[in-house]
Order: C-alpha cells, then structure tokens, then sequence
C-alpha cells in the first residue's frame, strides 16, 4: 500500500495502533533500500463513565495539589485570622480573605518565583504576601514572629481537608496498586511534601515535585519533563490531572502529555481537553 502523501517510493509494511494513543508505521524506503519506523503520537480524549477506569491505560498519572486534591481548610483567611488573634489583630476573617486573593493576584502567586528554587526564596514571597495582606488592616504587633508561626501552621493537617471525592473515588488507592507510577506536580513550595505526608497522602506517591524546589512553575515545560524522568515513561503514555488550564492543561499538552481538567465548579466552558466535575466520574 503506497503512501501518496509522503513520497511515491514509500510503502507500508506494517502498522500497528499501541494503546494509548500511538500509531506505529514501518515504511520501506524503495529508492534508498532501507527501512524507516515512524510512530505518532494521537491525541485523543476518553469519555469516563461508571466501572471504567481509564487512567489505567496510563503508564503514570500526575496530579496537581491545590484544588485538586486538598484545599484549605476553612480557608486562608480563618487560619491567618486564629493565629493572628495574639498578635493584636481584631479585623474579620472575610477581610484577610480578600487581601490574600488580591495580593496573590498582584505578586503573581508562587509563579512568579520562576526558575528560582530554595526556601530563602520562598520565604522572602510569603513574608512579602503575609505582611502586605495585614499592613492595609492595621498590620501586627511582632509581625516577625507571628510570620514564623504562620509559615510553620501550612504544614499541620489540621489546616487542610482532602476533597471527598478524592477520598470516596479511591482514585489514588486504585491506581497504585494496578501498578501505575503516581507523580505530584504543583506550584507549589519546599513545605509540600511534609504538608502532604502529615495529610496521609505523600506514600501514594512516587515523587513530589514542588515548583519552588524544582525551579520550574507550570505551565513551564520543565517541570513536566523532570515528570517523565522520573516515571521513565515517554509523554504520550502520562495523563496529568489538575484544575487550572493555564498551568495544567496547556502546560502538559505542551510537552505531550495528555491533560484532565478537574473543573468541580464548572468554571469553564472550553476546556479544550477531558473534563470531569469529579474524580469519581474516573472510576
């Protein structure tokens, strides 16, 4: 069978479709007697349903951490409010709240570390944050020392609450036992493997990449790559979970691994890959 589309001198000997998503082509090259094996990859999306476990096609699967698998708990503003009381500060959780997104949003969130890596880093972004969400209230008595409290409470488990569909799906549970290498990849800083150990969550995983640690923030490429290093799989057979489509989807779709936008809230209406509302939608 010719290929017109390639040239008029090269036939197909053998094609083979391995799952997940990758033709393989060996082509005989009549002009210069020798043989070329091609394989391209496919981009494809499943559709889960009930019973099915798709993941499993997967070599490795990797997930992002906040907003997908934890959240805190009741949220950052209760946990700087409770902490902060000591300190002199007599302002509403609400109000801490809002100054956190806004300075967040304002610094760029851990992202903006870029490819700077180390807790001398990490702490000069969170004392900056912490100190400029309480200034505009009335700032706190020994700011230094309640910084030091603060950035130590993020890892104590109490602080977070796995979400219940991660729990109920018993995603993680089922995939590492059918043997696929479980992988954390999230913007996040060198506190995340202690927080996700006191958690209960660390030992399902293979490794744990913080961006802060790695030096790479998604959506850059690096960080995926050192992924697919570690897991010794190629990209086609990862799939990467997360809740943001700027740093998980496009960020695994640029080095070719496949993406699952985890959208519980339904805030997009183009995910431009699989989406679920769930995690029990991928059992």
């Amino acid at each position: 069978m010719s290929i017109g589309i390639f040239q008029a001198s090269l036939s197909i000997y053998f094609f083979r479709f391995r799952f997940p998503y990758v033709y393989t082509f060996l082509v005989a090259d009549k002009s210069r007697k020798r043989l070329i094996c091609w394989e391209i990859p496919l981009k494809m999306e499943f559709k889960p349903r009930s019973g099915h476990l798709p993941l499993s096609s997967f070599k490795a699967v990797f997930f992002d951490v906040g907003g997908t698998l934890i959240h805190v708990y009741p949220s950052v503003g209760d946990v700087y409010a409770r902490h902060a009381r000591p300190f002199g500060f007599s302002g509403s959780a609400q109000d801490l709240n809002e100054r956190f997104r806004a300075q967040w949003k304002k610094m760029g969130g851990i992202e903006s570390l870029g490819n700077q890596s180390g807790t001398e880093a990490e702490r000069k972004f969170w004392h900056k944050l912490v100190y400029e969400v309480f200034q505009p209230l009335g700032g706190l008595d020994r700011f230094e020392e309640y910084f030091d409290l603060i950035f130590a409470a993020f890892r104590e488990k109490s602080n977070w609450r796995v979400y219940e569909d991660v729990i109920e799906s018993k995603i993680l549970e089922t995939l590492k036992k059918r043997g696929v290498v479980l992988g954390v990849i999230s913007n996040w800083d060198s506190r995340l493997t202690s927080t996700l150990e006191n958690i209960g969550l660390a030992g399902y995983f293979d490794f744990i990449l913080p961006s802060a640690v790695i030096g790479s923030a998604k959506p850059d490429k690096k960080i995926f790559e050192e992924a697919l290093r570690r897991s010794g799989v190629a990209p086609h057979e990862a799939c990467h979970i997360g809740d943001e489509i700027k740093t998980d989807v496009e960020g695994a779709q640029r080095v070719g691994i496949h993406s699952i936008l985890l959208d519980r809230d339904n805030r997009f209406d183009n995910a431009g890959t699989t989406k679920v509302t769930s995690f029990l939608q991928l059992v």
